[in-house]
């Protein structure tokens, strides 16, 4: 399939990192040799979805959308990959029309189940909460004065992704409200301060450590 395209091969050893969650991703990789881990999370948070062995393919949603990378990879063992750049997979894709919507739509979905696992997988509701809301801030977010603006972000979207009942949502974004991290719109939610609102996750996680 890929014999007139250009291609490469890259080897990983084990516990080498491919690329880390939020990276933009220009190629997608089959595995010719080894094992891959994915997963997302901090190392005390880690939550492991896949690991893929040779004959797998992964990295394909990041080429097909241009969204960053929604996992980590990690080396389990020695492994070799073959690189398919961006140009290469998504000419092959739009040789056929149909097949180029269908993986489109299907993309799509497989990104917003992605992101619902991945907040799932937060135990606190007000942390899980504050992650997506500081992943579209630094991912999709517009810089204004007042900070990064959120466009078409409602409570019932939060509610929706994060898989937290929305009044609870409205309670814990009037919170944050309250001490100045973010204003709330009409379908709009501004970030005052990226950097405060992560300063506020570590608080969280601290004060959840020692209440135990």
């Amino acid at each position: 399939m890929w014999e007139k395209k250009p291609r490469y091969e890259r080897q990983l050893m084990p516990g080498e990192v491919l690329f880390h969650e939020g990276d933009t991703g220009e190629v997608m990789y089959f595995i010719r040799k080894g094992k891959i881990k994915i997963s997302v999370g901090e190392e005390d948070q880690e939550k492991v979805f896949a690991v893929l062995k040779e004959g797998d393919f992964f990295g394909e949603m990041a080429v097909i959308d241009g969204s960053p990378r929604s996992a980590s990879a990690t080396a389990i063992e020695e492994t070799d990959l073959i690189i398919i750049d961006k140009e290469s997979f998504i000419s092959k894709i739009n040789e056929n029309p149909l097949v180029a919507y269908v993986i489109e739509t299907l993309t799509k979905r497989i990104r917003i189940l992605d992101e619902q696992l991945k907040y799932l997988t937060i135990k606190s509701d007000e942390e899980r909460i504050i992650h997506f809301i500081l992943a579209r801030a630094k991912q999709q977010g517009t810089p204004m004065d007042e900070g990064v603006s959120l466009d078409e972000i409602s409570t019932e979207t939060i509610a929706h992704i994060t898989g937290v009942d929305i009044k609870k949502v409205a309670e814990y974004l009037k919170r944050l409200e309250d001490v100045e991290l973010i204003k709330v719109g009409d379908d709009e939610i501004i970030v005052r301060s990226i950097p405060d609102l992560d300063e506020y996750i570590r608080y969280l996680k601290l004060r959840d450590k020692f209440k135990k």
